[in-house]
């Protein structure tokens, strides 16, 4: 099969700049992919004139006003806010070279639209109403110039005045203006047809006698003068060598009778219909009469939405458009050409003669066609007709053809015939014959209800023989002598020779029932849902970012190049081999392909239901792909010139009921704006239902959205901020907009949304804050003073009676001493009691004194505890110790209180319980924090009383309640010689006088 394909072009689908391609002149108007919009899918009707605009829009005026068109939608202009949009119907428009459009109207004046931009131009010369402007354009110095009813005008000043007097133009209406290449101005006026040079001062009649219609030049650059029945050549005006037709001339305004397109064929109106005759733009100067015979026309009603055409326009892509009084048309290429046919079609199957041309038996009519590239598809046999019978090729490129009673294997100078195995059931009769195909090595034949037969060394084997399963859908030859079946379980078989190798379906790899299978050093596999190539002893499934594009593959042909041409359930898709390389490498990847579809000229999907492969290629480069409604043509050896990739607009931004066209400037949101829709579009008018977008709302979206071909987006929740919107859009070729189109919007914030909102609320928190502490302050005031009170209370009581009782108490002890004898052991003994009692009295006295202070002072602290320390020793022989580390400081109030009743009650607790000979007490004044410790070698304590404390006693516990009370933190532990240690630690921000009181309430983790 490669050998057929060495003849085959290079393919340039995508390659290159955009090119001037014109409607194919060998396709008649009625094989062009033709589209028509009325006024029920929102076109205007009454079109008048057209243009199209250095920026891509389709500029369309009728007596409903100004349209544009972006391919899908057509939309009536709105003008920018504080600007008036034109109304009045419409009779002209000439899009300029710097990309403005300047409008005429039927009532008089004249408006250019720039950059969005409308500016008017007066309606009135002098006191009268200016009459309906036929065409205008502005020349190189900026002046603009008007035909009108009333003559030549020109506009200066914001006024207008007629010139055509002074440059030697006839009185009365003129029409027709246009300014040229050269930047001569031509119009014709009465029965004249007048030019003025570039710099010149008059007008001179180049030719006189004809009614102009119409000025068009064609493609050469001639310039041409339609009177409706004939066509003039204009002689040239100009010096220097001839310049061809620029494309801002082409598509600067539409033409009213007839237009050379951009190969110099002639489309004409009112034939009756749309007519075309092809090459007179490249002929010689002579006058013609392209009506009398045109080359292809459509006259009829059913073939055009009116026959009443107004004006023909050629864009920039080389598209047609017809504007008529019911709505516009456009006729553009297919890439796919259908052969024609008998009709009545229903299967076909493919092979090649011996020239290589390809032939196509069509069932059930019988009729084998032979099909060309340049003549149309004829009949060169005529089978039986009926459901059954193929055709095919034999590995060294014989023919097969099936029929109903053998198979012939035919060459070009001899024909073999082959029986058919016998069918025992039927012994006479036609057989039924589905498939036909040659391995290298053995010859395959399908007959239905029977099954598949192999020819092989003059014998045929039965497929139970060969052990094939049964219910074969599909099969194709491999290597010679091996062939690939297909079943409708997505199992593959590969028969070698007699060895049989099964490959199941697999997870996400499996491809549905097998449509389709290729052989070779390159195995694919096509099923209802996509297709595979083998790799590695298994099928891998092909992506593509349209599943369906894949699915139901029925033929393949493989171009010399490498490239890749499937039929499948969407149309012909076209895969460079770049491409495909890449996709099998990475199967996780999608395929990069192009599509030719419905649009294209593709007629429905592929044939499945023959089970036969569906395309074919032929000697010289020509593709054939058989669709369920007919045969496509497609010429790979063709270049087809790219068209312009898609320019994406941002068309409107709507929010709150207000609508915003201009996007030069940030679009500034009203507070409270928590949602907005924006509609964008792509100018591509070669294809517009094939393009995809992609947008993204930085601010809101992570990544690209893909919404396909949706041109609208929504967008809620929204905050205040700023905001950018991007839009890309993609034709189905593969190109991507050059520029993508954005747009800044701003959401103002609400009060209750800015920053001195927050502020406020700030403030007033802190407000709260301040009063809860002033109440919390009070709050702590009162229980300050109320335990003061008590502490006052206790203190009397103490004093009143306690130490009263006491004092009574030794002055009678005093008493009854004097009567015993100096010298008596008991008397020395009261003596020594006594002394004990008055230092319980003067530690009595110190209690009350601090109840009633509720401080101490850093000398009073040590004092306090040498004298507790002193006391206690003389009753229980321990030997105690102070000793002070540091520069001594003064103590806040209430720390050096709660400190010396901590450290109070753990020298009590040492000398009564822990049996020690030593007690020590260590203060250090640090600078991060005051430390008391009290030391002992006694027996120590019971770790679960450290933890728990002891049933009905509440020392431990009231020492960790006074260390909480200052901020301090109280550990006891076990000495490593013996013994107990009690270590209370307070912040020196709570425990040393003259802190910042703030810092007392900040926690200690904090402080650290």
């Amino acid at each position: 099969m490669a050998n057929l394909f060495r003849i085959f072009c290079l393919l340039a689908l995508l390659i290159g700049a955009p090119g001037a391609w014109a409607l194919d002149s060998k396709v008649t108007l009625n094989d062009y992919h033709h589209d028509i919009w009325t006024g029920k899918d929102g076109a205007p009707g009454e079109i008048s004139s057209m243009a199209q605009t250095a920026d891509g829009w389709l500029w369309m005026g009728s007596s409903n006003g100004l349209y544009r068109f972006d391919g899908v939608r057509f939309r009536r202009f709105e003008a920018l806010s504080g600007e008036v949009a034109p109304q009045r119907p419409i009779t002209a428009l000439t899009a300029l070279r710097n990309g403005d459009l300047v409008i005429g109207y039927i009532y008089g004046g004249i408006s250019v639209l720039s950059k969005g931009h409308l500016t008017h131009s007066p309606s009135m010369l002098g006191g009268a109403l200016l009459g309906p402007v036929s065409s205008a354009a502005m020349d190189q110095n900026g002046v603009l110039w008007a035909a009108t009813g009333h003559g030549l005008l020109q506009l200066a000043n914001h006024e207008w005045r007629n010139v055509g007097k002074a440059l030697g133009v006839p009185p009365g209406r003129v029409s027709n203006l246009i300014i040229d290449q050269y930047d001569q101005i031509w119009l014709a006026a009465g029965q004249q047809l007048l030019m003025l040079a570039k710099g010149g001062q008059r007008f001179r009649t180049v030719l006189s006698g004809y009614g102009v219609t119409n000025l068009s030049e064609s493609p050469d650059g001639r310039l041409w003068l339609d009177t409706h029945d004939k066509l003039v050549p204009v002689p040239p005006q100009h010096r220097g060598p001839d310049k061809p037709r620029p494309a801002w001339l082409a598509q600067s305004e539409g033409q009213e009778n007839g237009l050379f397109d951009r190969d110099g064929n002639y489309w004409m109106l009112a034939c009756p219909g749309v007519c075309r005759s092809d090459g007179l733009g490249s002929g010689l100067a002579t006058m013609l009469t392209p009506a009398a015979h045109p080359d292809s026309r459509l006259d009829q009603p059913w073939q055009l939405s009116s026959l009443t055409g107004n004006l023909l326009f050629e864009d920039r892509d080389g598209s047609m458009w017809v504007g008529t009084q019911a709505g516009v048309e456009r006729f553009r290429n297919n890439r796919l050409t259908q052969a024609r046919l008998n009709g009545g079609e229903r299967f076909l199957s493919f092979a090649r003669d011996s020239n290589g041309h390809v032939l196509a038996w069509a069932k059930p009519t019988g009729e084998i066609w032979q099909l060309s590239k340049d003549a149309p598809a004829r009949v060169v046999e005529r089978g039986a007709a009926g459901n059954f019978g193929v055709l095919g090729n034999a590995a060294d490129g014989a023919l097969l053809v099936a029929g109903v009673d053998h198979i012939e294997r035919r060459y070009a100078d001899k024909t073999e015939r082959i029986a058919y195995p016998p069918d025992p059931d039927k012994p006479s009769g036609d057989v039924p014959v589905t498939r036909i195909m040659d391995d290298g090595r053995a010859l395959w034949v399908t007959i239905s209800r029977r099954g598949t037969f192999r020819w092989h060394d003059g014998r045929w084997q039965t497929q139970a023989e060969l052990g094939l399963p049964p219910g074969i859908f599909f099969a194709a030859p491999g290597t010679p002598g091996a062939m690939w079946f297909g079943y409708n379980d997505g199992v593959v078989l590969h028969f070698d020779q007699g060895r049989i190798t099964r490959y199941a379906p697999q997870g996400d790899h499996d491809v549905g029932a097998i449509t389709f299978l290729h052989g070779g050093d390159e195995v694919i596999a096509g099923g209802s849902a996509g297709l595979a190539v083998l790799r590695g002893g298994q099928f891998r499934r092909i992506g593509a970012i349209d599943p369906e594009v894949l699915s139901r593959v029925s033929g393949m042909v493989i171009a010399a190049n490498g490239d890749h041409w499937f039929n499948g359930g969407k149309g012909v898709v076209s895969v460079r081999a770049a491409d495909w390389q890449a996709a099998v490498s990475a199967p996780d990847k999608p395929l990069k392909y192009v599509l030719y579809g419905v649009l294209d000229g593709y007629p429905g999907f592929a044939a499945t239901a023959i089970r036969l492969p569906s395309a074919i290629a032929d000697a010289d480069g020509q593709l054939w792909f058989a669709g369920v409604s007919g045969i496509a043509q497609l010429d790979s050896t063709r270049v087809y010139p790219a068209p312009h990739p898609p320019q994406v607009k941002i068309e409107t931004l709507v929010a709150q009921g207000n609508r915003y066209l201009d996007f030069a400037q940030p679009v500034t949101l009203a507070p409270g704006t928590t949602s907005f829709r924006i509609e964008y579009t792509a100018l591509s008018y070669t294809m517009p239902e094939g393009l995809r977008f992609r947008y993204r709302l930085e601010g809101v979206d992570a990544d690209w959205q893909d919404p396909g071909a949706r041109r609208a987006v929504s967008y809620t929740n929204l905050g205040p901020g700023d905001y950018r919107f991007r839009v890309a859009a993609v034709n189905q070729f593969g190109q991507w907009n050059d520029e993508e189109a954005s747009i800044a919007v701003r959401i103002l914030p609400t009060f209750t949304q800015t920053r001195w909102f927050y502020a406020l609320c700030a403030l007033g928190v802190a407000g709260v804050l301040y009063l809860l502490y002033l109440l919390w302050l009070r709050q702590a005031t009162m229980r300050f003073a109320t335990r003061m009170a008590e502490r006052e209370r206790i203190a009397r009581a103490l004093h009143d009676s306690f130490l009263q009782s006491v004092h009574g108490l030794t002055m009678s002890f005093q008493t009854a001493l004097s009567g015993l004898p100096e010298d008596s052991v008991v008397r020395q003994k009261i003596e020594r009691v006594l002394l004990l009692a008055d230092k319980v009295m003067e530690e009595g006295r110190d209690e009350v004194q601090d109840l009633r202070s509720g401080a101490m002072g850093n000398g009073d602290l040590a004092h306090g505890l040498t004298l507790v320390g002193e006391v206690l020793q003389e009753s229980h022989g321990s030997v105690f110790s102070l000793r002070t580390a540091g520069t001594p400081r003064t103590l806040e109030a209430q720390a050096a209180c709660e400190a010396y009743s901590v450290a109070r009650e753990a020298i009590m607790n040492a000398f009564r319980h822990a049996q020690a000979s030593t007690i020590q007490v260590e203060l250090n004044y640090g600078d991060d924090q005051f430390m008391v410790q009290v030391l002992d070698d006694g027996k120590g304590i019971d770790a679960d009383v450290i933890r728990n404390g002891r049933t009905g006693h509440w020392g431990l516990t009231g020492l960790f309640e006074r260390a909480a009370r200052i901020g301090g933190h109280i550990a006891i532990d076990h000495r490593e010689g013996g013994g107990t240690r009690v270590m209370l630690t307070v912040p020196a921000a709570c425990a040393y006088a003259g802190q910042a009181r703030w810092k007392r309430y900040i926690p200690r983790w904090l402080s650290r």
